[in-house]
């Protein structure tokens, strides 16, 4: 579980955090895709990081998404039994965002 500290609790879409493994080690950087709601419970959407331009261009179509869910102030791993919903939720989400080129 990693933890929203004071410095990443209040994330906005674009954001880069630091997730750490269950040894306290670093996974890597990811950025803020989502956040949504689902049920009354909080959700945040991640994907790896892209530290430069040329790698963004060498960047396959797809993309792995992380979705969490945040509980008391911790990014918990989704159920087994709660994930269709959840990434269905996220494609709701995701479709209505429109991508932007930031050379425009």
């Amino acid at each position: 579980m990693n933890a929203l500290t004071e410095d990443n609790k209040d994330l906005e879409l674009g954001d880069i955090i630091t997730l750490d493994d269950e040894n306290g080690e670093p996974l890597g950087d990811f950025e803020v895709i989502a956040m949504f709601d689902l049920n009354g419970k909080e959700y945040i959407a991640l994907t790896e990081a892209i530290e430069d331009e040329e790698a963004e261009e060498d960047l396959d179509e797809e993309v792995d998404i992380f979705v969490f869910q945040v509980d008391g102030g911790e990014m918990v791993p989704l159920e087994e039994d709660e994930e269709g919903v959840v990434y269905a939720k996220l494609n709701e989400v995701l479709e209505g965002i429109e991508l932007i080129d930031k050379g425009e």
